[in-house]
């Protein structure tokens, strides 16, 4: 997990009161998070685009600034020590990346302030328009929110919150900038109304953060900002399937960003910024809408004086937003739910006064239920069950008494595995190593490939990421031959083997289809023969069964007469499957040796082996 860094000095100081450092290191464990503790930070200052980076003592600066590619180590401002608390980011509390969200964690905690935080929206400072093509198939990046911040006063420490702060939410909650991308910048330098809008990449032009000049024909082009600048390169990727890029620009036709890559030098946020504008686009309207909001509080959390303003957002046809929501989501917590699930009492009351203590709004409803009323920051409460966790959070798993389970129970290995392990000592005595090949495949290599029709037991994916993994395997025996493939250059023989799960769809079972334990293993050499597979199959056999009937199997993949199936038990169960490979199978597959394979059941050779 990323590791950020939290001004001590800044959070003492938003917590509003002194705290010891063990006190502080105890508060925030039982928290859930997990602090490495505190350390001085050596930090530099981009000569070129004004990027702080923070080092530890074991760390060297970058030779190359990351924001605009300038040689930090040659063009660099040394900057006073500063000594932060280290801990590793909880992902589902991105409220809590800063020490102004920290902070509002822990007064709660405490019980210095209890309830939900009160925030104020000013009117519109500005509309936005959403140009329809910006949800066009070809430059699909279809959500935008934006809000205003005035009365911002900014420092070189301050500054360098908003831009972690910044970065550390593309990371939690934008899964690298993929879903939800965000953009800072200085809303003296704009000129309201604005527009998002895509535009043409090999023809369009501006100047990004931490290029020089400011005339068109010094500008690169949106493709050469992709391809040259380290943002661009960077998440060129994200951009790559589009025949036109996002831009928000305002109504003089300056650029603000190229979402979500990177933002212009014009509107470039300073120490000497007194007013924001904040947008953030993506694929999803909560998700846009939620990291716009957690990233609005933690700003005011963090600097003290601003206040937040809102936007118009004016869509295709009539679709009108304003943003941020600052609205809070509303829950139903049960606490006699919460007793079962915690195992301690908890009553309506003191439910009310942990909730509160976590920064809710929880009130009181006739039948003992609380409605609770969640901040907007708080991404992670979805489910009633969040709400029993915080509850218990706020209570102190360590105040929880430890007790013995009423039922205890001893554990041992399931005979499936037994065989499963059996089976594979017995494969590895015989020379073989062992292969473990992906579940998930296509039709093509599974079936048409080996000469047998498309598999109608098989599950199919219904929105596979590549049409490569677009149904789960019926059978080893492509792995094995896939196996092979990627081996042609291998010494000869080879010997392999897997011991794995197949799945094919059943009606009788809850979710509709239901695994199966097999086992396979396949020979490549320059005589592999069907006399070699058979005693192959008489010793797993051996291994598992007293006596076996053996029948013809003239089907794919193997060749006709050169094949066969082991039937065990008083009731004739299936088994195993044998033989030598068809040539034109090898042919389909690019092997130029014969090869031999086995594919057997492995729930009904243990069935037989613990009879």
């Amino acid at each position: 997990m990323p590791v950020v860094g939290i001004p001590v000095a800044r959070l003492r100081t938003l917590l509003g009161r002194e705290i010891a450092p063990e006190e502080l290191l105890r508060h925030l464990g039982h928290l859930g998070c997990d602090v490495e503790g505190f350390t001085q930070l050596a930090r530099v200052r981009c000569a070129a685009c004004g990027m702080i980076y923070e080092m530890t003592a074991q760390e060297e600066v970058p030779p190359l600034c990351d924001s605009c590619g300038a040689r930090l180590r040659e063009a660099c401002e040394e900057l006073p020590p500063l000594e932060v608390l280290r801990m590793e980011l909880l992902a589902v509390r991105p409220d809590m990346f800063d020490p102004g969200g920290l902070a509002r964690a822990l007064r709660g905690y405490l019980g210095l302030e209890t309830g939900s935080p009160r925030y104020a929206l000013a009117p519109a400072r500005a509309r936005l328009e959403v140009d329809p093509r910006v949800r066009e198939a070809g430059s699909y990046r279809p959500w935008i929110a934006a809000a205003v911040m005035e009365g911002i006063q900014l420092d070189e420490d301050t500054l360098k919150i908003v831009m972690k702060l910044q970065e550390n939410l593309h990371w939690a909650i934008g899964r690298d900038r993929k879903h939800a991308s965000i953009g800072v910048y200085d809303f003296d330098r704009v000129e309201p109304d604005l527009i998002y809008t895509a535009e043409d990449p090999d023809t369009f032009r501006f100047v990004p953060l931490g290029g020089a000049g400011a005339g068109a024909e010094r500008a690169p082009t949106l493709r050469e900002i992709l391809e040259r600048h380290p943002k661009g390169v960077g998440y060129a990727h994200l951009l790559a399937a589009f025949q036109r890029y996002p831009i928000l620009k305002d109504r003089r036709g300056q650029v603000l960003s190229m979402p979500p890559i990177i933002n212009s030098e014009e509107t470039k946020v300073t120490a000497e910024t007194r007013r924001f504008l904040i947008d953030v686009t993506g694929l999803s309207e909560r998700v846009v809408s939620r990291t716009l909001s957690i990233l609005v509080t933690s700003l005011i959390e963090n600097l003290p004086g601003a206040t937040a303003a809102a936007v118009e957002i004016r869509g295709p046809g009539r679709e009108r937003r304003t943003t941020p929501d600052f609205t809070p989501q509303e829950m139903i917590l049960d606490p006699r739910e919460a007793t079962r699930i915690l195992g301690f009492e908890v009553t309506p009351e003191a439910a009310a006064g942990l909730l509160a203590r976590m920064r809710h709004d929880p009130e009181p409803l006739p039948d003992g239920r609380l409605k609770v009323r969640v901040p907007v920051y708080r991404n992670d409460i979805l489910h009633e069950m969040d709400l029993i966790e915080d509850t218990a959070i706020a209570y102190g798993y360590h105040n929880i008494t430890p007790g013995l389970v009423p039922t205890f129970t001893v554990g041992g290995e399931r005979a499936i595995e037994a065989a499963a392990e059996r089976a594979r000592q017995l494969f590895c005595g015989l020379g073989f190593f062992e292969v473990l090949t992906l579940s998930l495949t296509n039709s093509e290599e599974h079936d048409r490939l080996l000469g047998r029709p498309v598999s109608e037991d098989a599950v199919r994916i219904l929105n596979p990421v590549s049409q490569e993994q677009s149904m789960l395997r019926v059978s080893l025996l492509p792995g094995m031959l896939d196996a092979f493939r990627r081996n042609l250059t291998q010494p000869l023989p080879q010997r392999i083997f897997e011991v794995g799960l197949i799945t094919r769809l059943d009606t009788s079972a809850e979710t509709g289809a239901r695994d199966h334990h097999r086992l396979a293993c396949g020979l490549v050499a320059p005589r592999a023969s069907f006399e070699e597979v058979k005693a192959l199959a008489e010793a797993v056999l051996r291994e598992f069964a007293r006596q076996a009937e053996f029948t013809p199997y003239d089907e794919a993949p193997f060749l006709p007469g050169r094949a066969a199936e082991a039937w065990v038990g008083p009731d004739r169960r299936w088994c195993l499957r044998f033989g030598e490979v068809h040539p034109e199978v090898l042919e389909r597959f690019g092997i130029q040796n014969p090869a031999v394979l086995l594919e057997g059941d492995l729930a009904v050779l243990a069935d037989v082996a613990g009879e």
